[in-house]
């Protein structure tokens, strides 16, 4: 049984007909891919600790080694990861002539980009946009890989003022990322216009 077999046929003619569609993915997306979803148990040598508690200002303050290893460890799982289908067919839709399909994602990774879809917003940041956690300048490097995880990695600084290299997530206590909350507020009102309308 194909998965367009489980789908009610209202549905499908739905998708198949749109021309304007949003697409709201989540840590369950990722997870088909095989990357732990935030909450999910750690391993190893993570596993005494609470991600929520290392993904705050207050953690990378207190000990920024310690964070970008964690963030570096995640990283390498990322990258090992493959996009599944629910990407590809999604970059497929995108790429059909005459529709307009915006993806907004909670996901920090690359995973739909490898896909080849783009991605209106990552509205909880991009695990690999790093940038200084002093004064916001861009950083072009990536994160050393990391087979096993280390407790302590030493961040890299900062070629315009000399701070650490931080990762390019939005952590609990922050704002999302200004641009990125815009266009996803804006798909959100879009859609809500589009349901009032009778879409």
């Amino acid at each position: 049984m194909s998965f367009s077999d489980q789908v009610p046929t209202e549905i499908l003619d739905l998708a198949r007909s749109a021309r304007r569609v949003t697409v709201l993915t989540g840590a369950g997306m990722s997870a088909e891919s095989g990357v732990p979803t935030f909450r999910d148990a750690q391993t190893g040598l993570w596993e005494r600790f609470d991600p929520a508690e290392l993904a705050t200002p207050g953690a990378w303050e207190e000990d920024p080694a310690q964070c970008w290893a964690w963030y570096a460890w995640r990283a390498s799982l990322v990258r090992g990861a493959e996009p599944h289908p629910g990407h590809l067919a999604l970059a497929q839709w995108q790429a059909r002539p005459g529709v307009d399909l915006r993806i907004s994602t909670q996901n920090v990774d690359d995973l739909h980009e490898r896909a080849g879809s783009t991605v209106l917003a990552h509205v909880h940041g991009d695990l690999f946009a790093l940038r200084c956690a002093d004064c916001g300048a861009p950083a072009d490097i990536g994160y050393p890989h990391v087979v096993e995880p280390v407790a302590h990695l030493d961040p890299v600084s900062c070629a315009v003022c000399g701070g650490l290299i931080r990762p390019g997530v939005v952590w609990f206590g922050e704002a999302l990322p200004e641009q990125a909350f815009q266009d996803f507020r804006g798909v959100l009102q879009r859609f809500g216009t589009q349901l009032q309308a009778g879409w």
